[in-house]
């Protein structure tokens, strides 16, 4: 079917709804959406990644290799929906069962078990009044827009996964993975080039819950294409469609934490296919409000070339982390992954993948280790 044509189906005998399927583009690539009238529709989608890994541990004296622990698991199940309820009104929605069957073996340890059923959680949760491209109001559940890494859509990327430290302050916030619930104001100025994102969020809750908010606040400039009302995520990865060059900025504070960070996204095509790189550096510290969370700073460099004939995309990726406190030095770390990814079907390239990777994590004190990574991702949305 030809990309401009659209078929419709109806669908008889419901009630307060004229429902309409509307089935539109290729079938590699085409979306079903379903629509309710002019301003209400949706549409549904699903992730699958199947994982397998062999990760390497120190012995217990964190001198040695202990041999690899080997997992067979489902990196991420997720089901999806978005779509439209009124007028300038969009949501999206999406539920997440992570490392499912993963089986985690502390150095030392006997355990041997594995997480044969995590449960699902929501993950994102977020609606969107459109009010106007210089002004809009995000609610709900709400990735933090403290970096371009953590704003990358986890399916569509050229990486195995995000950055080890992506969701760096997470943990120590009471975020799930980087998402945290509260309000964000956005918009696009500049002939849509410049991004802003303003947002107050739960943050961390304090006992006795009488703290105050957390508030984030990220600039982007887009140099070339623009990247408007990209709901919930930018695309990590455009396969040569568009031609991407972003600067950011973002600031994170609550109480005395504070958090910065600077990034550089730029995915251009060239002649073979396309290609990505992403740039960021990020300063954490926590001080006396998160003192899980100690002074330091992370560095990631990454590039990916997409040759479209090949069917192949090549990844490289550089991460550091380093501590201020001398105290926390034995836990600066360095990290070293490639991999080599394969699109078996054109145009299709998110929707069915295949990726193997290698990853190096040297601390500063101890054993480095090896992973080994072999995963296939089935998407949709």
């Amino acid at each position: 079917m030809p990309t401009s044509a659209r078929r419709w189906y109806r669908i008889p005998g419901l009630l307060f709804a004229d429902l309409v399927v509307a089935l539109h583009g290729r079938p590699a690539d085409g979306q079903a959406i379903v629509k309710v009238s002019d301003a209400v529709s949706f549409k549904v989608g699903v992730l699958l990644q199947p994982q397998a890994d062999w990760q390497e541990v120190p012995n217990a004296a964190n001198d040695a290799s202990g041999g690899y622990q080997q997992n067979l698991f489902i990196r991420r199940a997720r089901f999806i929906l978005g779509g439209q309820v009124a007028k300038n009104v969009f949501f999206f929605m999406e539920t997440e069962n992570a490392n499912l069957g993963k089986s985690t073996q502390p150095v030392g340890g006997t355990s041997g078990a594995k997480a044969p059923g995590t449960g699902f959680s929501l993950l994102d949760a977020v609606g969107e009044w459109r009010i106007a491209k210089a002004f809009n109001v995000e609610f709900g559940e709400i990735r933090s827009p403290v970096s371009r890494e953590g704003l990358k859509s986890a399916p569509n990327q050229f990486m195995l996964d995000t950055s080890a430290y992506a969701f760096l302050t997470s943990t120590a916030l009471q975020n799930q993975s980087g998402r945290d619930t509260g309000f964000m104001f956005r918009g696009f100025l500049l002939q849509d080039r410049l991004e802003y994102r303003s947002a107050i969020f739960s943050g961390f809750r304090q006992p006795g819950v009488k703290n105050s908010f957390r508030f984030v606040e990220r600039l982007q400039y887009n140099f070339f294409d623009t990247e408007v009302y990209a709901l919930p995520s930018y695309a990590g990865v455009n396969y040569g469609n568009k031609k991407i060059l972003a600067v950011g900025a973002a600031y994170d504070t609550q109480g005395a934490y504070q958090f910065a960070s600077a990034d550089m996204y730029l995915d251009i095509p060239i002649p073979i296919g396309s290609f990505e790189s992403t740039i960021q550096w990020q300063y954490a510290d926590g001080e006396t409000f998160l003192a899980s969370l100690p002074e330091e700073n992370t560095f990631q460099v990454e590039a990916g070339v997409f040759a479209r004939p090949a069917k192949l995309g090549a990844i490289v990726r550089y991460e550091q982390k380093t501590f201020t406190q001398t105290v926390n030095e034995p836990k600066n770390e360095k990290r070293f992954a490639v991999g080599v990814n394969f699109y078996p079907v054109p145009k299709a390239e998110s929707n069915f993948n295949i990726k193997v990777w290698w990853q190096r994590v040297s601390p500063k004190v101890g054993y480095s280790t090896n992973e080994f990574t072999l995963q296939f991702q089935v998407y949709y949305f």
